[in-house]
Formats: structure tokens, sequence, C-alpha cells
């Protein structure tokens, strides 16, 4: 009974140690998957304007946490959310960007660049859209790395 005792007792505590590492796994790992699933609809977006020869327009909406591509009349042809009810579980503090709306023109060219930092639990993950589609996933949320 005795033995019972002590190999129940050494598992709970190396499942104690192994639960805060989870933790902080997990949230790693939604961070990441939100800065590839950002830069995958911006990829998208421009793939909608070289198919239909149109400009588009990506819209953040910080309040919805949501990704919009729509058209210059306002009809979507996509949307992400990013927000708590979403596999990403991430709110309005934890996304930064440097614009809440960019138009991307028929020739694949966008009107500015965007970048956006993903932050939560002290990891950061940045994506960053040049104006000629080149989409990059940084490791780091430093502007002045990748």
């Amino acid at each position: 009974m005795l033995e019972l005792v002590v190999v129940v007792t050494i598992m709970g505590l190396a499942a104690m140690m192994s639960l805060g590492r989870t933790g902080g796994l997990i949230s790693s790992y939604r961070l990441t998957r939100a800065a590839q699933a950002f830069a995958a609809e911006l990829q998208s977006g421009y793939a909608i304007v070289g198919r239909n020869r149109k400009p588009v327009s990506f819209v953040w909406d910080p309040t919805l946490m949501e990704l919009r591509i729509v058209d210059r009349s306002n009809k979507p042809y996509r949307r992400r959310n990013f927000g708590a009810t979403s596999e990403f579980k991430l709110t309005s503090a934890n996304v930064t960007a440097t614009r809440n709306t960019l138009e991307v023109y028929p020739p694949g060219l966008a009107a500015d660049s965007l970048s956006v930092v993903f932050s939560k639990d002290g990891r950061a993950r940045r994506v960053r859209m040049l104006r000629g589609g080149l989409v990059q996933v940084c490791a780091s949320g430093a502007t002045n790395s990748c």
C-alpha cells in the first residue's frame, strides 16, 4: 500500500510540473496558428484580385476580431474570426495592426504595406505584407527583424 501511495504521489508531482508548461505550449501554438491563418487570408486576397481583376479591400475590425476581404461595394469574399469564440482565443489587446483598411489593386499592388502583431503571454508573432504581395510570418514581434 505504501508503494502505491508513493507512485501516485510521484505521478501527481510530475503532472503538476508539466501542467504549466503545457498551457504555455498551447498558447504559443494558438498564436502561431493565428499568424499563419492571417497570412493565408492575405494571400487569398491577392489571389481574388488576380482572378477577378477587380480591387479588394482587407478590413480588420478589432471590435469583432474579424478580417474581411470585401470588394468596393462592401460585398464580402471571405471573412475570418480571430476572437475568443474562434480556435485562436484572442482579444483585441492581443492584436495590433498598422492600419484597419487596405486596398489591393488588380495588377497585384497594395495601396501600402501592412504589419500585424499577435502577442500573448510574452510571445509575439508578426505578419508582414509588402505592397507587392509578399506575405511573411516573423518569429518575433519586433519590427526590425524578418
